[in-house]
């Protein structure tokens, strides 16, 4: 929730959407931003590392080889895969540490 309100300004970031009558687990928080590969850079070179969960589009993935799909097929879905990074979360995580990811997400430009 911290990162929803601390980002939501943020131009160029697509947070969570989170409809109002849901509670949700926040097992991961995934974000979006078009230059997603600079982002994680930044951020890694500030000491905080993330990750890219989903880096294959699922038509990629090896589960769906058979079905011969290829990079093109779907270029909404590649598009935004393309742009997924998630963000460190969780109880392990103090305010110090997430105030400083919040601040180091909103000096990069």
């Amino acid at each position: 929730e911290r990162y929803l309100k601390a980002l939501s300004r943020m131009p160029h970031l697509v947070l969570p959407h989170v409809p109002a009558d849901v509670e949700p687990a926040w097992h991961l928080f995934v974000v979006r931003h078009p230059r997603r590969d600079e982002l994680q850079r930044h951020l890694s070179g500030a000491g905080i590392e993330t990750l890219i969960h989903y880096p294959v589009p699922p038509h990629l993935s090896p589960a769906y080889t058979e079905l011969s799909y290829v990079r093109g097929d779907y270029p909404r879905t590649e598009r935004i895969a393309d742009t997924l990074l998630s963000l460190p979360i969780g109880p392990h995580l103090g305010t110090d540490f997430q105030n400083r990811i919040i601040t180091t997400l909103t000096e990069f430009v």
